[in-house]
C-alpha cells in the first residue's frame, strides 16, 4: 500500500529564495506531523520516480519564465498527468501564473511577460500585477492586501474558521488575479474553477491602471481529472515575522507589518483551509490563536542536550570523559548569567556551550534565562537547499549555530520540566537491565534539535571526545535527514537517535553490511520480547522497517491514508554516515522508528493494539525509553557475532524478516527487464536478482546506487 508522504517544493531557477524558504518553513509548521517537506530541482523531477511518494507539489513565488525553460516538455507532462491521476498542486504568486493556461504579466511595461503555459490547470488567464508598483529587487510594491474569504466555498467545516472575519489582510507582492468566467461576465461559469478568495475592489487592470477590477479572484480551486490545483495570487504562507528587517523601519512597510501582525491568526487559518480543501492533513495546533504575536512562525526552538553515562563501567572512565568535555570548552562566551560560567567549544558547525548540570535545582538543571539567551533564534529565515545559489548570510563566519551541552550525573538528571517528552532516568534503568556495555555507553538527549546525526557529524571535535557507542536521542528534529534527498518526518512519539560506532577495518566484518545489521537488530529487538514474536514487522531492502497496517482494525480516525486499504507501510529507516582514518571507520547510524505516533503511517504501538484485538493477547505498549534500550542492546549482541563470524550466519534471520523472498522486480536500467530476487551477497551487501529472460544472468545491485519502489516492484538508478 503506497502512502504519499512527500510535499515537494520546487527549488529550481526562477524561484525567489525568500518565497521558497518561507513556504518550506510554513509547510513544515502545518504538515511535519505527517509529511516530509522536500525542496526539489528540475533534475530530481526529470530523473526520479517522485510521483508515487508525492502528496502535494508546491510551486512558490519568483519568476515564472525560467520555470518554462527547465520544465516545459517532459517534466510539465509528468506533473500534469500526476495531478490528473489524483495529485495536488499548489501555486503561489508566480506559481499561480504558471498553473494557468496563459500568463499576462505587466503588459506594455519593461517587465512584460505574456504567453501560454503548459500546465493549464486553470483554463483561463492569470492577469497581473493586481496592484501597480511591483519591483523584483525590493518590497516597494508589497502590501497587506485586503481579501474576502468565501468560507462556504472551502471544503472544510465551518468550525475551522472560529469567529474569523471574512475580510483578511494577507501579504501581497506581484501576484495576479484569475480571469474566471464570472469575472468576465460570461453566461455560464467555468465549472472546473471555484473562487475561494477575492481581492478588495482596489485592484486595477494592468492594461489600464485607471480601470478598477471588482471581485477579482485572488485564490481559485481547479478540478483537474481526479486531482486538484489551488492557485493563489497572494502569499498566505508569509508570517509577518518573515519580512526583512528593513520592513520594520520604512514607514510604508512598517504599516504592512502591523496589519499582517494583527491578522496573523486569520492568515494561518486561511492557509490551513487551502491545504485542507485539497485533503491534505493539517496539524490543528498550527491554527490556534495562542501562538503569540512574537512567535507567528511557530517553529520549535532548540533545547539543551543533556549527556550522562549510561552503560559505561567504572567511575574513572566516566570522570575522564567529563573532564575532557569540560576542558574542550576554551572560548569565553558572552552570556552573563549568575551561577553559570559560559564556556564554548567552537566546533565545525556549532558553538557548543558546555555546562555542568545544576545541583541546587532539581526542576531546572539549566537556568531558563541562560537557555533563552544562548538558544534564542538568530535568524527568522530558514536555510533550505536551493539550486545554484547560496544563502550569503549563512555562508558568513559571523553566523553559527548555538548549542548547549549539559554534563549530568545520574543524580543530576533533568526532570519533566526540561525533558517532557522522554524520561532519561527511566531510559537509564531499561538500558541497565538490557545486557549491553558498549552501544549506549553514554546517553545524549534533547527535546528539540536540528538533527541528531548532523550535530555529531558536523562537530568533529565533540565527536572525537565522545566514547564509542554514544547514542544521541531527540524527541523533535526540525531538520531530520533521510537517505538520498529525502527528509525524515519526526513527529512526537517517533524514536529517533544516532549511534556513534568506531568499527575496525576487518575483512570478515565488512562495513557495508552494518546497515543491514542495524535494521535487523531493531526488528529482532521488538519481536524478541516474549509474546511479540508474531508482530508483522518486516525489512525492505536495504534498511527500511515496514509494518502491516490493518485498515479493518483502525477505528482511531488516525488512519495512514483515506483509501481504506491494508498493506505494508514504512515505519522506520536508517541513514549511515561514515569516515575512515587510521584503519578505522567512524560510523553514525541515524535511526528512526515510529513507536507511539499513529501518523504518518502507523506505529509499533498501533500494530500491538491490532495484534491484541486479532489474537486476544494482552501485550503491553512499548515506551520509547524501553525501545531504545532493546534496540541498542540487540545491535550490540549481533555486532559482537558479526565481528567474529561476519554476516553470513545472520542471513537466515534477515531473510525471515524481509519482504522480498522470490519477489519479481523490474530493472528500469536494463530496459525494464524482469528478474527474480535471489538474496543478498553477505560480503558486499549487493542485492542479487536473476533474469527471467535469461536465467544464466545474475545482476548485483548496489544499495546506495538504486531506488527500490517495492509497491511497483521497480528498481531504478538513483541520481545525486
Amino acid at each position: 500500500m503506497a502512502i504519499p508522504l512527500n510535499v515537494l517544493v520546487y527549488s529550481g531557477p526562477g524561484v525567489s529564495i525568500n518565497s521558497q524558504s518561507f513556504v518550506v518553513r510554513t509547510l513544515r509548521q502545518f504538515l511535519s506531523h505527517r509529511y516530509a517537506v522536500i525542496p526539489v530541482d528540475p533534475d530530481t523531477l526529470r530523473t526520479q520516480p517522485w510521483e508515487t511518494k508525492a502528496a502535494l507539489f508546491v510551486m512558490p513565488g519568483g519568476r515564472d519564465l525560467p520555470y518554462t525553460v527547465d520544465l516545459n516538455g517532459e517534466i510539465n507532462s509528468r506533473i500534469k498527468k500526476w495531478v490528473q491521476d489524483g495529485g495536488k498542486y499548489l501555486g503561489i504568486c508566480s506559481g499561480g501564473y504558471y498553473g494557468s493556461a496563459r500568463c499576462e504579466f505587466e503588459p506594455g511595461t519593461p517587465l512584460e511577460i505574456v504567453g501560454d503555459r503548459e500546465l493549464a490547470f486553470f483554463k483561463g488567464v492569470c492577469v497581473g500585477t493586481a496592484y501597480p508598483g511591483y519591483d523584483y529587487k525590493s518590497e516597494s510594491g508589497a502590501r497587506a492586501a485586503e481579501v474576502t474569504v468565501d468560507k462556504d466555498a472551502f471544503k472544510v467545516p465551518r468550525s475551522h474558521w472560529r469567529s474569523d472575519p471574512e475580510n483578511v489582510r494577507v501579504y501581497y507582492n506581484g501576484g495576479g488575479y484569475f480571469a474566471t468566467d464570472d469575472l468576465l461576465g460570461r453566461p455560464s461559469a467555468d465549472r472546473d474553477a471555484t473562487v475561494l478568495v477575492r481581492y478588495a475592489p482596489d485592484v486595477t487592470n494592468p492594461y489600464d491602471r485607471q480601470q478598477k477590477v471588482r471581485n477579482a479572484p485572488a485564490v481559485i480551486s481547479c478540478a483537474v481529472g481526479r486531482g486538484i490545483a489551488v492557485l493563489s495570487g497572494i502569499h498566505p504562507e508569509y508570517a509577518w515575522d518573515f519580512l526583512a528587517p528593513s520592513s520594520f523601519t520604512l514607514a510604508h512597510n512598517r504599516q504592512t507589518v502591523d496589519l499582517l501582525r494583527s491578522h496573523d491568526a486569520y492568515r494561518r487559518r486561511l492557509f490551513g483551509a487551502m491545504l485542507a480543501h485539497m485533503k491534505i492533513d493539517v496539524n490543528q495546533d498550527a491554527l490556534e490563536d495562542n501562538a503569540g504575536p512574537e512567535n507567528a512562525s511557530r517553529i520549535p526552538v532548540k533545547t539543551p542536550t543533556f549527556i550522562v553515562p549510561a552503560r559505561v563501567s567504572g567511575v574513572a572512565a566516566a570522570a575522564t570523559t567529563m573532564y575532557s568535555l569540560n576542558n574542550a570548552a576554551t572560548v569565553k562566551g558572552d552570556a552573563n548569567i549568575a551561577g553559570i560560567t559560559d564556556m564554548i567549544l567552537r566546533d565545525g558547525n556549532d558553538d557548543i556551550h558546555i555546562v555542568n548540570a545544576a545541583t541546587d535545582n532539581a526542576e531546572r538543571r539549566v537556568p531558563y534565562e541562560y537557555q533563552r539567551t544562548v538558544l534564542k533564534p538568530s535568524d527568522p529565515v530558514p536555510t533550505v537547499p536551493w539550486s545554484g545559489k547560496k544563502d550569503s548570510a549563512k555562508d558568513s563566519d559571523e553566523i553559527r549555530d548555538q548549542s548547549i551541552l549539559v554534563l549530568c550525573t545520574q543524580s543530576t538528571l533533568p526532570g519533566a520540566k526540561e525533558t517532557s517528552r522522554f524520561d532519561m532516568s527511566l531510559a537509564l534503568n531499561y538500558m541497565k537491565e538490557a545486557n549491553a556495555h558498549t552501544i549506549g555507553s553514554w546517553l545524549m538527549y534533547s527535546d528539540v534539535t536540528g538533527s541528531t546525526q548532523t550535530f555529531l557529524e558536523k562537530n568533529t571535535r565533540l565527536q572525537a571526545l565522545l566514547p564509542n557507542g554514544t547514542v544521541n536521542v531527540a524527541a523533535i528534529q526540525v531538520s531530520g535527514r533521510g537517505r538520498g534527498r529525502n527528509a525524515w518526518i519526526s513527529p512526537v512519539g517517533c524514536l529517533q537517535f544516532t549511534t556513534l560506532l568506531r568499527h575496525p577495518n576487518l575483512r570478515q566484518a565488512p562495513v557495508v553490511m552494518l546497515q543491514y545489521l542495524y535494521s535487523l537488530a531493531a526488528i529482532e529487538a521488538i519481536k524478541g520480547q516474549p509474546g511479540y514474536e508474531g508482530l508483522p514487522l518486516r525489512l525492505k531492502w536495504p534498511n527500511d522497517v515496514y509494518a502491516l497496517y490493518d485498515a479493518g482494525n483502525d477505528s482511531s480516525g488516525d488512519s495512514a491514508d483515506d483509501s481504506g486499504e491494508s498493506g505494508f507501510v514504512k515505519i522506520g529507516g536508517l541513514l549511515v554516515g561514515s569516515s575512515f582514518k587510521n584503519n578505522e571507520f567512524t560510523l553514525l547510524f541515524g535511526f528512526g522508528i515510529s513507536v507511539a505516533n499513529p501518523l504518518p503511517t502507523t506505529s509499533i504501538n498501533k500494530i500491538i493494539r491490532d495484534y491484541n484485538l486479532k489474537t486476544g493477547s494482552r501485550l503491553s505498549a512499548m515506551s520509547m525509553e524501553k525501545a531504545l534500550a532493546l534496540i541498542t542492546a540487540k545491535f550490540e549482541e549481533l555486532y559482537r557475532q558479526f565481528l567474529v563470524h561476519g554476516f553470513e550466519p545472520l542471513l537466515k534471520s534477515y531473510y525471515r524478516n524481509w519482504l522480498h523472498s522470490d519477489q519479481v522486480v523490474t530493472l528500469a536500467d536494463k530496459g525494464f527487464e524482469k528478474a527474480r530476487v535471489i538474496g543478498l551477497c553477505p560480503n558486499e551487501g549487493l542485492l542479487q536478482v536473476r533474469s527471467l529472460l535469461n536465467p544464466n544472468v545474475v545482476y548485483s545491485l548496489q544499495p546506495d546506487g538504486n531506488s527500490f519502489d517495492m509497491m511497483k516492484g521497480l528498481i531504478s538508478r538513483k541520481t545525486n
